[in-house]
């Protein structure tokens, strides 16, 4: 019999609660269709990017430790000297990033002091979106990570090139193409594992019919691609081989997941370039000491047993990670014991092909523009370099001009 419009939005609907979009066309033998693998080019460099959320205080993740100057403008939430994992005589890492104190010192670590933007902005929503599009000066509709993918993998035919994991922003907002977002490999369905075979090929037949782009008017054809698209990306990743052994310990934290996430994409050759994931909670305006330490060990942790995974499965020279937050925060703590919005801070870049080591110079916590520091380092010039030097892609196609190539890559 077949399954009507009116059957297929009841029954679909029901079975759609985890994704809305995607499914499964099985072989008479229940072997999905997509079974022989997403993509050839398994080997490529992997780029992650990690969002810390709501404005890291980079003053003290990157701590000046001999600048009296830094004791002086935060009487209750400076670190003493002897508690700071020194960098060198004047910086020293949050006593909370042990383990990204130990990959710095193996050399797999690199640190970008004071990165920035000019005319800074201090809304969490504006300057986020400003790091997520890489357009300071005017408003954008397209992100940064997507015009990279559609400059340099517009010739992939994989669904899984380039994976939001869990909630995200405007760096994949593109009108060219669509990107998969996933909070799990066991969810990420369109249909109930338990559907009996036929009611899946029924259901799945269905929906390419009413997504068929080939059978739309124009003015559906975009809706119907993303469904598509979004079809294509659940099939994608149903078919990645159990190849994960779980070796590693991870933390029992969102992040930590999230990461491991990422791994498990990685161990069953999905082929994906570019992740993104984000951590929150740094928006510190009261009682600072305590909530960033906890959220710092979190971020610490959480990084420190991805690439312990990395490492495990032989993968640590394909990937690197580039972190970075909205804005940093003010020299000078508050009245709440915490900080406010403020501008430049670090940012970090790990990996096994990563010249660890420390780039730029830190701001002067003296001259400062209204009480925030000035940045040294724009932020486009890591995308820059990154986008040339380690995803070999287009770094002027996706920015618009050139920028100053650094030598962590």
């Amino acid at each position: 019999m077949k399954l009507s419009r009116r059957d297929f939005l009841l029954k679909g609907t029901a079975m759609f609660a985890t994704l809305g979009l995607g499914g499964a066309l099985f072989t008479a033998t229940g072997k999905s269709i997509f079974a022989g693998g997403v993509d050839d080019n398994v080997d490529e460099p992997v780029l992650v990017v990690v969002q810390l959320s709501g404005g890291n205080d980079g003053i003290n993740t990157l701590i000046p430790y001999g600048q009296g100057i830094y004791y002086d403008a935060r009487p209750t939430l400076a670190y003493q000297q002897k508690d700071v994992l020194a960098l060198d005589n004047q910086v020293g890492l949050h006593p909370s990033l042990v383990g990204l104190a130990a990959l710095y010192k193996l050399g797999k670590m690199a640190v970008v002091q004071g990165v920035g933007y000019p005319e800074p902005d201090h809304s969490h929503f504006r300057s986020m979106e400003i790091w997520q599009t890489a357009e300071p000066a005017k408003m954008s509709r397209s992100g940064w990570l997507a015009r990279y993918a559609e400059s340099s993998l517009r010739d992939s035919s994989n669904p899984l090139k380039a994976i939001q994991i869990g909630a995200g922003g405007k760096a994949f907002a593109s009108e060219k193409m669509s990107f998969p977002v996933i909070q799990s490999l066991e969810t990420y369905h369109l249909i109930d594992p338990k559907t009996a075979m036929m009611d899946k090929n029924r259901i799945t037949k269905a929906f390419l019919e009413m997504y068929g782009v080939q059978n739309q008017t124009e003015q559906l054809r975009v809706v119907s691609g993303r469904g598509y698209e979004a079809f294509k990306s659940v099939e994608a990743i149903q078919a990645l081989t159990a190849a994960y052994a779980n070796k590693v310990e991870y933390p029992k934290t969102n992040f930590a997941r999230d990461l491991q996430l990422v791994s498990k994409l990685l161990a069953g050759k999905s082929g994906t370039r570019i992740f993104n994931v984000q951590i929150g909670g740094f928006d510190d305006h009261a009682d600072e000491k305590v909530q960033h330490a906890k959220v710092l060990t979190q971020v610490d942790e959480g990084l420190t047993a991805f690439y312990k995974d990395l490492e495990s499965q032989g993968l640590q020279d394909r990937v690197v990670v580039m972190m970075f937050s909205e804005f940093g925060r003010r020299v000078k703590e508050n009245g709440s014991g915490g900080t406010d919005h403020g501008t430049a801070a670090p940012m970090f870049v790990i990996g096994g092909k990563v010249n660890g080591g420390l780039y730029g110079a830190y701001p002067s916590l003296s001259n400062l523009d209204n009480g925030d520091l000035k940045y040294e380092v724009d932020f486009r010039s890591v995308y820059s370099t990154l986008i040339d030097k380690w995803l070999k892609g287009d770094a002027t196609a996706v920015l618009g001009k050139s920028y100053e190539s650094l030598k962590f890559i």
